[in-house]
């Protein structure tokens, strides 16, 4: 099974947090339409013929596409790929754009999943990081795209904002759970390279939270979530059961992926592969039949610490059969005895020969995964 995944370049407003590459100018939107076809028509063998699972719609934005051009793109990747029928296919979107017209265009096609970006429902750290929304819209788009049909939503939240209090984060949980969705993806504010809230960070505008208020804001998300029901399948994500995002799952369990649009990754088994982060020379690159893309040929190596990568991130963990049989006896003693280290101090626990984080590990899981990392000598 397999994924593919279409990078939508373009945002109406420029959020100050973030460090994906975009353009807030709309100029060139239809060509780029134009040459997201082209892409997928260039690269249809790229997945060796697998059957396509998931279509994911990410950005930027790419409600700034109509819900027909939306179609369209997904009628192309049926046309052109072997799509299952049950296909997961998800669309992102900013929630002033899920308007009641939009949401009934979007209901009629074969999206069949939202991932909203919400990111907090108080308005001042709403306008601090420069989102277009506020905090009731936020609220009313789930509840209209529920009234329109849609039965699996996933939201977005940021924690570790500054001036995010403790208080002000137990609302935000409380607003997710009260509006009965089926997924969060949450995830600790980053001071990017290039981004507005680095420079005011650095210019000493904004001052970083507090790693341990942070800390704290996470174990609330995960204490709050178990409580609702949720389950914490990756470190960042959060459903009821069965709910995962079947798309971001097939990355963490190392299926293939194309990825098309400007700065757009790949993955066939083999090779990592990522598309020029420039809009117009993507374009025109793509307008003469040539991918503009840089290739990394995987080794060994490559595989094992990308298996590390994903699987401990998950709540399937790391299958030490799976490390013997696949790359041998010594990276599966190697990982025996980091296992054994961490199980000692109770950051990992061993299920049915699964290396997996606790509650506890989750909160080193950097230090835990560069332990299992294995490094070369030269």
């Amino acid at each position: 099974m397999a994924g593919i995944y279409l990078h939508i370049p373009f945002c109406k407003q420029l959020c100050h947090y973030c460090a994906f590459h975009k353009s807030i100018s709309l100029q060139g939107k239809d060509e780029m339409l134009t040459c997201l076809l082209k892409e997928l028509e260039l690269r249809r063998k790229y997945l060796d013929g697998e059957e396509v699972e998931t279509i994911y719609f990410g950005g930027g934005t790419p409600s700034v596409y109509s819900p027909r051009e939306i179609e369209s793109m997904i009628g192309f990747i049926r046309n052109n790929f072997a799509v299952k029928n049950d296909a997961e296919i998800t669309i992102e979107a900013n929630p002033d754009d899920l308007t009641g017209s939009y949401l009934k265009g979007l209901a009629e096609s074969a999206v069949n999943r939202l991932s909203i970006g919400i990111q907090s429902f108080h308005d001042e750290d709403l306008i601090l990081m420069n989102r277009r929304h506020t905090g009731r819209e936020a609220i009313d788009t789930v509840k209209r795209a529920q009234d329109k049909g849609f039965d699996n939503i996933s939201v977005d939240l940021i924690y570790g904002v500054p001036g995010l209090t403790m208080d002000k984060w137990a609302s935000n949980l409380e607003n997710v759970f009260q509006l009965q969705i089926q997924h969060i993806s949450s995830y600790h504010l980053m001071f990017d390279p290039n981004t507005v809230f680095t420079h005011k960070l650095n210019s000493g505008q904004l001052k970083e939270m507090e790693e341990g208020e942070s800390l704290e804001q996470f174990k609330m998300l995960i204490d709050q979530a178990r409580d609702n029901n949720f389950v914490h399948y990756e470190i960042s994500n959060f459903c009821l059961d069965g709910m995962q995002s079947r798309h971001n799952t097939s990355y963490w369990q190392q299926k293939k992926y194309l990825g098309v649009g400007p700065s757009a990754h790949s993955y066939n088994l083999r090779e990592r592969e990522w598309n020029l982060s420039h809009n117009y020379k993507y374009i025109k690159s793509i307008e003469k039949g040539e991918v503009p893309s840089e290739i990394e040929k995987l080794t060994e190596l490559d595989h094992y610490n990308d298996y590390v990568l994903t699987s401990l991130r998950t709540m399937w963990g790391l299958d030490l059969d799976f490390v013997r049989e696949r790359f041998g006896e010594k990276f599966f003693e190697f990982c025996c005895s980091e296992a054994k280290k961490y199980l000692a101090s109770s950051h990992v626990r061993i299920e049915n020969g699964r290396v997996i984080l606790t509650d506890k590990g989750v909160f080193v899981s950097n230090e835990i995964m560069s332990d299992f990392f294995w490094v070369d000598e030269e």
